[in-house]
């Protein structure tokens, strides 16, 4: 009996992680068909500090699963 539930938790897991593979795919798919913006000198300078600082752990930071939970919520696929 253990050992089914074991097996259950495991697939139940593999479709999970698939699922979040799979709403990540639909997110850049979403992401690729928004119109390209143009960016001020001013922007792109700012842009690429807080990258630097990010990299640099100046600044605190979210992990990927967190900015997908946000960027979904933002869609409205809660």
């Amino acid at each position: 009996m253990e050992k089914t539930i074991n097996t259950i938790l495991e697939r139940v897991e593999r479709v999970e992680r698939e699922l979040e593979e799979l709403k990540i795919e639909l997110l850049k798919l979403q992401a690729e068909q928004l119109p390209a913006e143009e960016v001020d000198e001013e922007t792109l300078k700012a842009f690429e500090k807080d990258l630097n600082d990010m990299i640099e752990g100046r600044v605190e930071t979210i992990s990927g699963d967190e900015a997908v939970k946000m960027l979904s919520e933002l869609l409205g696929e809660d």
